[in-house]
């Protein structure tokens, strides 16, 4: 339900053509785009070194693609950067289900279960948990306590 000056008001601005930008290479009559031309590579790049779009520079088709073109020239001699980094401070970002910051989660779960060998798979309930001690004589003089436990028993027998 929108009133009739709404209405008219929409249809006014229907009518008005948005303003044309100036184009740069024309105004200050340049005859061709040079990749070396680092100054006026610069003008049509974002603070980031993101070409901007053709409609916020005011090119034509074809000049938007010399102009394309020669950064990427310019890019490759390092005259140009491909990325500037941007100094400013972001707000910290919230821990989402499955964000980045979800490693923490693996520590929220408590310690993992131990896997199961494929020889112990087989008869498992008739072995006990429990380690188990081995004295064993080295030599005559000495002699060594082995602790073993039953899941290495049965990887070793």
């Amino acid at each position: 339900m929108t009133s009739k000056s709404n209405k008219l008001r929409a249809q006014k601005a229907l009518l008005r053509k948005p303003k044309k930008r100036s184009n740069v290479v024309v105004t200050e009559k340049i005859g061709f785009v040079d990749y070396k031309d680092v100054n006026l590579l610069q003008r049509f790049m974002s603070d980031r070194s993101k070409l901007r779009a053709r409609r916020m520079n005011g090119n034509s088709v074809q000049l938007q693609r010399d102009i394309a073109t020669a950064v990427k020239n310019a890019r490759e001699m390092a005259l140009l950067p491909y990325t500037k980094r941007v100094s400013a401070t972001r707000a910290p970002r919230e821990r989402g289900e499955y964000g980045s910051d979800d490693r923490d989660r693996d520590r929220d779960r408590g310690p993992r279960r131990p896997r199961r060998d494929d020889s112990s798979s087989g008869g498992s309930s008739s072995r006990s948990s429990a380690p188990t001690a081995q004295t064993v004589e080295v030599s005559p003089n000495i002699t060594a306590e082995i602790s073993t436990d039953a899941s290495t028993q049965g990887a070793t027998s």
